[in-house]
């Protein structure tokens, strides 16, 4: 059968009295030499994603943003916790509509223009094995392949 997280409560800060930085990093250090000596990866990986999933719909409930506003609002959009955190109200997301300018939109064009064609040159470089090279049929330009990177990690798909 699966083996349990293990919780060291010596370890374990409250959460009551807030967690700082430091001590979310010591935090983490220790759990993560914990899992190297105990095992249980497996379980935990998949735990972390089902936290950071919940995580990011609390957050964005709208409910919740609500009223976590309102008491801000209570104490003049500032509160500081017994951990030295800061709750702050803040206005997020700002955009600006410059679609009224000749010129924003005479640049926007262009910029859309080189995307375009940016993306033709990086699907043509694609093409070519990295360090091969090779000729361009319409311009005779000699072109060299793009050489390819990437890092090996996971992915966790949570059920729905």
């Amino acid at each position: 059968m699966g083996r349990h997280l293990a919780q060291h409560k010596d370890a374990l800060p409250s959460i009551r009295d807030g967690l700082g930085k430091r001590e979310i990093a010591r935090l983490a250090d220790r759990s993560v030499n914990t899992l190297l000596e105990e095992g249980n990866v497996l379980q935990v990986a998949e735990a972390l994603a089902a936290m950071e999933e919940f995580v990011k719909v609390v957050r964005k409930d709208e409910r919740y943003v609500q009223f976590l506003r309102d008491e801000l609002h209570k104490h003049h959009g500032r509160l500081s916790m017994p951990s030295g955190a800061r709750i702050e109200a803040c206005e997020a997301g700002v955009q600006y509509d410059y679609t009224h300018s000749a010129e924003w939109r005479e640049l926007e064009a262009a910029m859309a223009e080189l995307s375009v064609r940016k993306k033709d040159v990086e699907q043509k470089l694609r093409s070519i094995p990295g360090g091969r090279t090779a000729v361009d049929t319409e311009t005779g330009e000699v072109i060299e392949g793009a050489f390819r990177t990437s890092r090996s990690t996971y992915r966790i798909t949570l059920a729905r």
